[in-house]
């Protein structure tokens, strides 16, 4: 996992194979998400945004059922 600034915003991007997901309530967000503000968390709205922060990610293999057929396939 690396953590880029793009134009003054904060950009975490995930290695090879690997996806991010959020610890808190697990969401998967893909290969790369651009930190900032979410109103949302676990499909709940928060009464207040959450400025999100490197910490709140995790990086994890991606799943199985994510990879294109033809990459399954080889495996």
């Amino acid at each position: 996992m690396e953590t880029k600034n793009r134009n003054g915003i904060n950009v975490i991007e995930a290695g090879d194979g690997k996806v991010l997901r959020r610890i808190s309530d697990g969401l998967i967000v893909g290969s790369e998400i651009y930190l900032g503000y979410t109103y949302y968390l676990g499909g709940e709205r928060l009464e207040e945004p959450l400025f999100e922060i490197p910490e709140h990610y995790e990086e994890t293999d991606m799943p199985e059922d994510s990879l294109p057929e033809s990459v399954r396939q080889v495996k």
